[in-house]
């Protein structure tokens, strides 16, 4: 015979009982929250995820680098070129990057609409759109990137 654990309690019923032995609460009312509870979709992750946070980190750094390059020159010459030839590049390869995760994103979603997307740039956008709520991150991620390469240029005054 099954036997149904009580959620006040913890203690193990049978699965034949309406009443919990120890504290008395109904049990067939705890079986169907337990059967709601298991039915609900997995909640997603959050917006700011890892990856992001980690993105917005090097982009925030980026930014400390230009304001010490700009502001208090104590970046300087050959240094503050090497910084800015790794914030560019590396910011140009992390957006690509972001960008086929964004690719991949969308054709999860539709075929039509990813070769839509590969093909004809503008419709890229109606699809971030269209299925957001799959392709928010990767999009927030691109623009980082590409934040990140701007603000590597930014760190070189010019000449």
């Amino acid at each position: 015979m099954n036997s149904i654990k009580c959620l006040q309690c913890g203690i193990v019923n049978w699965s034949a009982d309406v009443e919990c032995k120890r504290c008395g609460s109904l049990l067939t009312v705890q079986a169907k929250a337990a059967q709601v509870y298991a039915s609900d979709p997995v909640e997603s992750k959050g917006f700011f995820s890892g990856g992001i946070m980690v993105l917005i980190g090097v982009l925030a750094f980026a930014a400390l680098t230009v304001v010490l390059s700009r502001v208090f020159q104590l970046i300087q010459g050959e240094t503050a070129q090497i910084f800015a030839i790794t914030f560019m590049f590396t910011g140009m390869a992390l957006t690509v990057l972001a960008h086929l995760w964004l690719l991949v994103r969308i054709f999860e979603q539709s075929t039509g609409w990813g070769l839509a997307s590969l093909f004809i740039p503008w419709v890229g956008l109606f699809a971030i759109a269209k299925f957001w709520e799959k392709t928010r991150r990767s999009f927030v991620a691109q623009l980082v990137c590409m934040g990140i390469a701007f603000v590597g240029y930014q760190i070189v005054p010019p000449s």
